[in-house]
């Protein structure tokens, strides 16, 4: 785990200097404040390396390097009864991918199922956010999504062609949603370069270098910002993540007729995919009896006996709404601070009045 270090930013003083950034790349001030608050959302839940620090230190470069349009709005390109394409236009992955969420919900509520890709798009991140958001609505949410960062070797190679690929299934219950979000892979990208910035060893088991050997060392590792594939990668996970991986590649890539893996390297003006299912339990039941028996279900699981020295047995998902929960109390969120001091020095580059802190 990395020793890192952080300071306490006020909720809206985080919001308005996001969307001020945001703004002095071309967005509009509609997008930019639905940009800034799905940033502040990973954020709020403490998952701080896809909140303020990936916008700062990922999405604004693409932007500016114009790899991203901040001006293209997603559009339905092709629709049916209980599917839709949307194509991107090449503009920021939460847009687009909002928009699949609200395709699916209306189109899983009146047809019972719904089923909606995403192509023409960039990086949605959080996926959990998007699973969450349909699951709001009384459906089950599922979101899949290939990543453009080759990081990841192949079960028993040594090569980064292998995106990161989250996924995240969210369930309606009497309370919050169960939701799952995870990579299959081992860790993420962003923790390699984490562990760069401070100096910091790997924990053992996570990567190896070119050779394929074990290694601590992440820079012997593809961090996801420029790609070679004479460098370490990221393990799969073992057999069922390694499946995971390519299953995620194939239903968010080649399904929706996006690029994957090294194409994205490699391809000019390659583009990113993702994919979303949702379903009502109507279909099968009544969606209060499904929500009553999710709920007892996890009541039963947190009732069972726990293991030596935990204090409590927690559901997935739970970590995360408890955060927000407290950060919305306090008012405020933790930022790292070596990402504040890099989010200074970009506001400087792009004549944004940076928030003074106390």
């Amino acid at each position: 785990m990395l020793n890192t270090t952080s300071r306490p930013v006020k909720i809206e003083v985080l919001r308005t200097f996001m969307e001020d950034i945001l703004g002095a790349v071309g967005f509009d001030a509609e997008t930019a404040a639905t940009l800034a608050d799905i940033h502040l959302e990973s954020d709020l839940r403490g998952i701080y390396v896809q909140g303020f620090n990936h916008l700062i230190n990922t999405h604004v470069q693409k932007y500016m390097a114009g790899k991203a349009d901040p001006n293209a709005k997603p559009v339905v390109a092709k629709d049916g009864p209980s599917y839709a394409l949307i194509d991107g236009k090449r503009g920021p992955g939460p847009i687009a991918v909002l928009k699949a969420c609200d395709v699916a919900v209306e189109k899983a509520k009146a047809t019972g199922t719904a089923i909606v890709g995403v192509f023409h798009s960039h990086d949605a991140f959080q996926a959990g956010l998007y699973a969450e958001r349909i699951a709001r609505h009384d459906l089950v949410g599922m979101i899949f999504s290939d990543d453009n960062v080759p990081v990841v070797h192949p079960l028993g190679g040594t090569q980064p062609i292998i995106g990161s690929n989250p996924l995240a299934c969210a369930v309606p219950s009497a309370g919050d949603p169960f939701l799952t979000d995870f990579t299959p892979c081992v860790t993420l990208p962003t923790y390699v370069r984490y562990s760069q910035r401070y100096d910091a060893a790997m924990d053992e088991g996570l990567v190896t270098d070119a050779d394929g050997n074990p290694t601590t060392d992440p820079f012997q590792v593809c961090t996801g910002i420029g790609h070679t594939l004479d460098i370490g990668a990221i393990n799969p996970g073992g057999s069922k993540g390694y499946g995971l991986l390519l299953m995620i590649d194939f239903l968010s890539g080649a399904l929706v007729g996006a690029d994957m893996g090294m194409d994205h390297i490699t391809k000019k003006d390659a583009h990113k995919g993702h994919l979303l299912i949702a379903i009502d339990p109507n279909i099968f039941g009544d969606a209060e009896t499904f929500k009553a028996a999710v709920t007892a279900r996890m009541e039963a699981i947190r009732a069972s006996k726990k293991a030596p020295g935990v204090d409590a047995i927690r559901i997935p998902g739970e970590g995360s709404y408890a955060r927000r929960r407290k950060a919305l109390e306090t008012g405020e969120v933790q930022i790292d601070r070596l990402c504040w001091d890099d989010s200074l020095k970009l506001a400087k580059e792009l004549g944004v009045t940076a928030p003074v802190l106390d």
